[in-house]
């Protein structure tokens, strides 16, 4: 009975992402696949109806599987499946997408994405991908006319300044390293380009004159849908009080220990005077990449002296300028991960050079070190490449990511390159202080600004007062915070979530640092309780989550049932 659900299962998950990756086929080209690689995200009626009865039938049939019969890996994956149709059924039928995101119409990243990860006949693919544009954007400007009141404000700014800084880029796509590579002749795509620029501009111009003045849209889910999410995409079974408790207490506590880390190394010092002091320690622009190269090299150098998790035999990482339509959503640096089929496995990483050399202050050195334990060793990077290696031919851990992992794992790292003596001096533990208490506070603007009533005004300001942020970052931050409900507190959640379970398992005479973080990691960039549960057990879950989230009662009841 046990093979006979097996294969039931995944003739279930071939049928499925054969007919769901035409809908999707950005998606598709994220883990290598050709097929649908000229295609921009659908809209008609027609193919969401189709995307709609899709799910409906792929939830029936779900329903049907003997769950309990499934192999333990399975079963992980016949639950990330179910949880991905239910939230993708709802969004489709309650919360369009079509009529309230502009932002999600604007197809520069679909270009993007084919330079730096490119399937089989890329030239075909990005050719068709730039010559639908233009009609691709009448049809969304059709669809947003229909009710411009539901549109949201701060998506629709985010999407101006998209189309704004994309059509220059596409514009001068013809001229990029990476297409003269993959074109023989690059000036015969330069017509396609410049009617796909000329359409980004158009569209901008539509949304500031037409849609600008009357768009009045609610980005915030509600409480019962954010609990949703929360059990849905990251399987954290707590509610949006729950998680602002905790944000609450780590921001509290925090606070308090980033001023006394401030006191012990400068008498009289706050903490915002000792940061203005530190961010002055920072390399020339001509020199931020190189600088961030070095350290790239030292940690990976010392993580194979210390050994402290198995580094992976192949893999890549190649530092780089944030292009400059991405930078408005990078300010300081991000990751971006390889395709899971590469056999490479070459991933990038984005630093933004400012042009104002005052912002040059959020790259000071100590900062440096951290982000780049964060984005490379022992952080994002070896954690994609470990998953991939892992689970490369598994589309349903490759497309259902749980920011509760693959964050909390490099906001971890960044504590346990501290505490194993990586980042070794005063100042690494100011910075990483300032920097988790960006995370905590992100914990509580995600649950506040979606749940509670909370302004992005009035997050803002927060963020100005409690961390040094001048007022365009803390726009930026928002902008994202209001598209990705339950990301942003990610961050905090699973780093306490994996010091709780660490804490477990140290208790066991045979604990092992370095097979703690090799059973963590082999499971893929899944949700980390479904990770948790399957590495080290249901008793190391209940341990963890009443850790970090629960009361003294539950805490105890925990210790009894080890």
């Amino acid at each position: 009975m046990a093979g006979s659900a097996n294969e039931d299962f995944d003739r279930l998950q071939r049928e499925y992402y054969h007919a769901w990756f035409r809908f999707h086929p950005e998606e598709a080209a994220s883990v290598g696949l050709e097929e649908f690689a000229g295609l921009l995200r659908t809209y008609d009626d027609d193919d969401i109806g189709a995307l709609v009865s899709l799910n409906q039938k792929m939830h029936s049939a779900l329903d049907e599987i003997d769950e309990q019969a499934l192999d333990p890996d399975r079963y992980i994956d016949y639950q990330l499946m179910m949880s991905a149709v239910s939230v993708e059924l709802h969004d489709l039928q309650e919360r369009d997408w079509r009529y309230r995101n502009p932002l999600a119409y604007v197809p520069v990243h679909a270009i993007y994405q084919l330079l730096i990860h490119p399937v089989p006949n890329v030239q075909k693919a990005i050719k068709h991908r730039v010559q639908a544009i233009p009609d691709y954007l009448r049809g969304a400007r059709a669809l947003l006319s229909l009710g411009p009141q539901t549109v949201v404000p701060v998506w629709l700014h985010s999407a101006v300044e998209q189309c704004e800084i994309g059509s220059a880029f596409v514009r001068d796509l013809g001229r990029h390293r990476l297409v003269s590579e993959m074109f023989s002749n690059p000036a015969r795509l330069q017509p396609l380009l410049d009617d796909a620029a000329h359409a980004l501009e158009e569209f901008a111009h539509f949304l500031r004159r037409d849609l600008m003045p009357r768009a009045a849209g609610d980005f915030a889910l509600g409480e019962d849908r954010f609990n949703r999410l929360l059990m849905e995409n990251h399987f954290l079974d707590v509610g949006a009080g729950d998680v602002l408790a905790f944000g609450e207490a780590l921001f509290a506590e925090t606070e308090a220990a980033l001023e006394a880390q401030a006191e012990s190394m400068h008498e009289g010092a706050d903490s915002a005077s000792l940061l203005q002091q530190l961010s002055k320690q920072h390399p020339g622009p001509e020199k931020l990449l190189d600088t961030y190269r070095k350290r790239m090299r030292d940690a990976y150098k010392w993580l194979q002296q210390h050994d402290l998790v198995t580094l992976p035999e192949t893999e890549s990482l190649h530092i780089q300028d944030t292009p400059g339509f991405l930078k408005p959503l990078i300010p300081f640096a991000a990751y971006e991960p390889p395709v899971p089929v590469d056999s490479r496995q070459r991933g990038l990483y984005y630093v933004t050079t400012p042009d104002d050399e005052a912002l040059l202050s959020e790259h000071n050195r100590y900062s440096i070190d951290l982000t780049s334990v964060h984005e490379s060793f022992p952080g994002h990077h070896l954690q994609f490449v470990t998953a991939n290696i892992h689970h490369a031919k598994n589309m349903t851990r490759s497309i259902h990511a749980s920011a509760s992992l693959y964050e909390g794992w490099a906001l971890y790292c960044e504590d346990l390159m501290q505490e194993q003596g990586f980042l070794d001096m005063k100042e690494h533990q100011f910075i990483m202080l300032r920097d988790r208490l960006w995370r905590a506070l992100r914990v509580i603007i995600d649950v506040s600004i979606h749940t509670r009533g909370m302004s992005i005004a009035d997050a803002a300001k927060l963020m100005v007062d409690k961390l040094g942020f001048d007022q365009q970052q803390a726009d930026s931050e928002l902008a994202w915070y209001s598209t990705a409900p339950t990301i942003p507190l990610c961050y905090a959640t699973g780093y306490a979530l994996i010091k709780a379970v660490r804490e477990h398992q140290e208790q066991k005479d045979n604990f092992s640092l370095k097979a703690f973080h090799d059973a963590l990691l082999q499971q893929g960039s899944i949700a980390l309780p479904l990770v948790i549960k399957r590495a080290f057990g249901e008793d190391a879950w209940r341990y963890a989550r009443a850790r970090v989230f629960s009361t003294d009662s539950l805490l105890e009841s925990a210790n009894e049932r080890k």
